[in-house]
């Protein structure tokens, strides 16, 4: 089985629920920003929406591009940790019902990873992230069978704060490199650049080809204000392809000598950017390995980002891909 993108990530369950601002209150939670938290603080929040009619779905920035790339028809895997729990097992039956295959561990202690996030009556949001188990991936956990048979390696700047999947991590790179397959890169915060700039830098020199930035990350990894600079600093890293996503100005695709600005596709109605990046991703890989070429991938991925801005969250089942997939073939493939 010939395997088009192999995903390594975070495995995370987004639980998206509408709370009033006593509940907040009466959690101590500060409202309207993201913030960590341990796993008995996630067990009391979860206890307290227990009775709140909630949507779960399966999240994750790799997680969320896999399972693009796999609705749209590519042949993927994807891997990560989750707790053997209602989430865990909820993430599995999901994703492979999307089309990917999953290689999924499940461990007998501790929780699956969540995303919750509370929506309050004025809008706000507010988001309470608990990394659970996810973190536990070691190298001993990548399949080096179906690795090997994979086109793309495709994982994010997320597991770089855990030592033992970024070891997991190198080392699926190491392989794809040694067998002349490709790396794919979303470094994926801010933040997360800041804490790991210069070993991000030296990975992205050595092992990756496709890299996916948006104006900040480019912008904090490179010190360089303008995107298209940025562009070009990091196809001077060593990536054979980058693309640097701008907003409402679209993105930058850079290849070969050159760049191309891809545009925005009008959104029916611009609901929630949740997971914008990461369909780009999905929707660019699919685009990539079935031949198409970086342009018109680029535009794929384009059209895709403008879909999921009309959806409450990353929910991928609310998706038309018939209509998406009649769309691409007769406007941007023609």
């Amino acid at each position: 089985m010939a395997i088009d993108v192999f995903g390594l990530g975070n495995t995370l369950v987004d639980i998206q629920t509408f709370v009033d601002d006593k509940l907040l209150k009466k959690l101590k939670i500060t409202k309207g920003i993201m913030t960590l938290i341990e796993e008995k603080q996630s067990m009391e929040v979860l206890t307290a929406i227990a009775n709140l009619k909630a949507k779960s779905l399966p999240g994750g920035s790799c997680g969320n591009s896999i399972s693009m790339a796999a609705l749209m028809g590519a042949k993927t895997v994807y891997t990560g940790v989750v707790a053997d729990d209602m989430y865990g097992r909820l993430y599995e039956k999901i994703i492979s019902e999307r089309g990917v295959k999953s290689m999924l561990r499940f461990t007998n202690t501790g929780l699956t990873g969540t995303a919750i996030v509370l929506t309050s009556a004025d809008a706000e949001r507010t988001m309470l992230t608990h990394l659970g188990v996810c973190g536990e991936f070691t190298k001993s956990d990548l399949n080096m069978e179906l690795l090997s048979d994979s086109a793309i390696f495709h994982t994010t700047g997320y597991e770089f704060d855990t030592p033992t999947q970024k070891e997991a991590l190198i080392e699926a790179m190491k392989v794809m490199k040694k067998n002349g397959k490709k790396v794919s890169f979303d470094i994926a915060d801010p933040f997360c650049i800041e804490r790991n700039r210069d070993e991000l830098k030296a990975v992205i020199s050595e092992y990756v080809d496709i890299l996916f930035g948006n104006y900040e990350e480019v912008k904090i990894l490179t010190g360089c204000d303008d995107p298209i600079e940025a562009g070009k600093q990091i196809r001077a890293m060593g990536p054979s392809v980058c693309l640097v996503k701008v907003g409402g100005k679209g993105s930058y695709a850079f290849f070969d000598d050159t760049y191309v600005q891809i545009p925005v596709y009008q959104a029916e109605k611009v609901l929630d950017s949740t997971g914008c990046g990461d369909i780009y991703a999905g929707g660019f890989l699919y685009g990539y390995t079935s031949g198409y070429g970086i342009e018109k991938s680029a535009h794929i991925a384009s059209y895709l980002a403008s879909k999921i801005i009309a959806v409450a969250g990353v929910e991928l089942e609310k998706f038309n891909m018939e209509e998406i997939k009649s769309f691409i073939e007769e406007k941007i493939l023609d």
